[in-house]
C-alpha cells in the first residue's frame, strides 16, 4: 500500500493527512465482522492456534470491538441453544423408550 496509517488518518507519500470517508469505515467494519464471524464459526473444538488467531484478528480490528463482542455473544447464544435443544431431545427420547 502506498500510504501510511498515522493517527487514524491515512497519509499520502508527501505526508498530507486526509480523513477516511464513512463509506470506507462502513466497508472496513463489514469486512472485519464477516471475517471474524466466519473464523469464529469454524471454531468447533478447543484449538489453541485457532483461538490465538481469533485473538490476533480482534486486536487488529480493535476499533470494531463492540461489533466483535456482539458476534462472540451471538455465537455463544447460538451454541448454547443448540446444546439445550439436543439435551431436551435426548431426554425426550429416553422418556419415550420407557
Amino acid at each position: 500500500m502506498d500510504c501510511l496509517l498515522l493517527n487514524a488518518y491515512p497519509r499520502d507519500k508527501v505526508g498530507v493527512a486526509f480523513p477516511r470517508s464513512k463509506m470506507d469505515d462502513s466497508a472496513a467494519r463489514e469486512d472485519a465482522c464477516q471475517e471474524y464471524q466466519s473464523s469464529l464459526e469454524d471454531l468447533t473444538f478447543n484449538s489453541k492456534p485457532h483461538i490465538n488467531m481469533l485473538t490476533i484478528l480482534a486486536e487488529e480490528n480493535v476499533n470494531f470491538a463492540k461489533d466483535i463482542v456482539a458476534i462472540i455473544e451471538a455465537q455463544i447464544s447460538k451454541v448454547f441453544m443448540i446444546r439445550i435443544f439436543f439435551l431436551f431431545k435426548m431426554i425426550a427420547d429416553c422418556l419415550c423408550r420407557r
